[in-house]
């Protein structure tokens, strides 16, 4: 660990910067869920909050002259934040760094905390694009994941949300919960395109070992799908959303033309981004480092960091290649790679990866091996 400010290595050139602030409150736990989180506590909020102003006043005082293109609120579970504390915080954003008028704002939200007055509260107070965490919309399924909303509520919370002018709505739906079926998850696909986000982030179920989902397939292990299940509801459900009109930018998600999310394209093409409060990660002049997932620590010492290993090269290809744009050729040079040994490369792995318009990028079949598929380009 050592402190966030000591000078060795200030970037005298400005350039735009994204913030990502982790909000790590929850109500409850899900039990898939791996991030780090806390349980709600007012005392608590209160205390991160405080902490929060500090570590944001002092990224300022370094970097205030960059101009800062989004904000997302992450977690956790930042809807669980009132409004006016959500409006002081991008109030204090403001006055520390150059925001830009047009900033994208994002807050992920639970369908359960989206009343219509929290709705309003939230819009007025400058966030302009929410991210809602359905999951399903099948209520088995949303039991067996542990979480608080069912299908109705969460259809109600996008409708109230539309009431309080939000333009920019995205949906995340999950592949392989468990008990899912094909026609469950087709059943899923077709409640969200009815609900016409401007955007879908469609997630394969991750079971981490350890977890309350673990020792459910360990017990249970016929009612999680297989990988021939989740390929085919994966491929079937971008058929269908293309149909729909939506735009497979990047693995998981989908958007109408020019409703992409701006922040999280930025971790995608390796622009510069600040995470702040505990457990956030922060890639700022091609160095990777992070707060502790510790939230009493982090209060105590809010400019403490820890350093993380980078290959910048290396990344702007594995990270780029999750996007349907692809990578320009050059990078792979970059990475270290000679054209040479890049081609054979390439060829051995054709039915996942292909040249489109003169960049490489990966195949619909590509997508769902993506992480052996880079692990085997860039070994």
């Amino acid at each position: 660990m050592r402190a966030l400010f000591d000078g060795s290595d200030v970037n005298a050139d400005p350039v735009t910067l994204g913030l990502y602030l982790h909000v790590p409150f929850c109500r409850t736990r899900c039990r898939y869920c791996d991030f780090y989180r806390v349980g709600e506590n007012r005392e608590r909020m209160d205390r991160f909050l405080a902490a929060l102003e500090t570590e944001i006043d002092e990224w300022g005082r370094r970097y205030g002259d960059r101009r800062v293109e989004s904000v997302f609120f992450g977690g956790g579970t930042p809807s669980l934040l009132e409004p006016r504390e959500v409006g002081a915080i991008l109030r204090r954003l403001a006055g520390a760094f150059d925001l830009a008028a047009d900033a994208e704002v994002t807050a992920e939200a639970n369908p359960s905390d989206l009343t219509l007055a929290r709705l309003v509260g939230l819009r007025e107070a400058g966030v302009g694009r929410l991210s809602i965490g359905v999951q399903s919309f099948v209520d088995r399924e949303l039991r067996l994941l542990g979480r608080r909303h069912d299908a109705a509520g969460a259809a109600e919370g996008v409708e109230r949300a539309r009431q309080a002018g939000f333009e920019r709505l995205s949906l995340d739906l999950m592949i392989g919960i468990p008990a899912q079926t094909d026609g469950s998850f087709a059943h899923s696909v077709e409640r969200a395109i009815a609900l016409a986000p401007e955007h879908l982030s469609l997630y394969l179920l991750e079971v981490h070992e350890g977890s309350e989902l673990d020792f459910l397939r360990r017990e249970r292990p016929r009612l999680f799908a297989g990988e021939e299940a989740q390929r085919r509801r994966y491929l079937a459900m971008r058929r269908r959303l293309q149909t729909a009109g939506y735009g497979h930018y990047e693995i998981s998600n989908f958007a109408r033309p020019g409703a992409e999310c701006r922040h999280n394209l930025r971790y995608w093409r390796c622009q510069d981004w600040l995470g702040l409060g505990p457990a956030a990660h922060s890639f700022v002049d091609g160095r990777r480092f992070r707060h502790r997932p510790d939230l009493e620590g982090w209060i105590d010492e809010p400019l403490a960091i820890e350093e993380l290993p980078a290959d910048p090269a290396a990344e702007r290809v594995f990270l780029g290649l999750r996007l349907a744009e692809g990578i320009a050729p050059e990078l792979l040079e970059e990475a270290g790679l000679g054209a040479a040994e890049a081609a054979r490369r390439i060829d051995r792995l054709a039915p996942f990866l292909e040249w489109r318009s003169g960049r490489l990028a990966l195949t619909p079949e590509g997508y769902l091996l993506s992480n052996s598929v880079l692990a085997e380009l860039l070994r």
